[in-house]
């Protein structure tokens, strides 16, 4: 992964560098597949602004801005808003199945409604039916 790291109106010490490279270290272990990151800080009238446009190979790239009063701060503030965005997509690539209930928090053998067992018949052969609910609840 490359990393390149510039300033506007400010001369980028080696430890904002350093500082930099720790913070996309981190975020990288979020995400792995990282190709090219570039940190841009850059100095305000009383703000400093930091933004980070991280590529990643075949997905758009992902951007952070953060300002505060300290270059270091702002530094922090985007790690942070850069780790969010690579978690909410690298869950977005793990679960498949937005929206529906996962097969894993159904109890066991519940299946959700409109699906159907092999062969087309009730998932479960054990699941009752309103009319043998009743006769049984009559019969108690």
């Amino acid at each position: 992964m490359r990393v390149l790291i510039t300033g506007r109106h400010v001369g980028v010490t080696e430890a904002m560098k350093t500082y930099a490279r720790e913070k996309i270290e981190k975020v990288e272990k979020i995400f792995g597949r990282l190709t090219k990151v570039e940190v841009t800080m850059e100095v305000g009238h009383d703000l400093h602004a930091v933004e980070v446009v991280a590529a990643a190979g075949g997905h758009a790239p992902f951007v952070a801005k953060a300002e505060s009063p300290d270059m270091y701060a702002a530094l922090d503030l985007v790690e942070e808003k850069l780790a969010s965005q690579l978690r909410r997509h690298k869950q977005k690539l793990t679960d498949h199945h937005r929206g529906e209930a996962s097969m894993g928090s159904l109890p066991t053998g519940a299946m959700p409604p409109g699906v159907r067992g092999p062969a087309g018949g009730p998932a479960s052969p054990a699941e009752e039916t309103y009319e043998d609910v009743i006769d049984r609840m009559k019969e108690e």
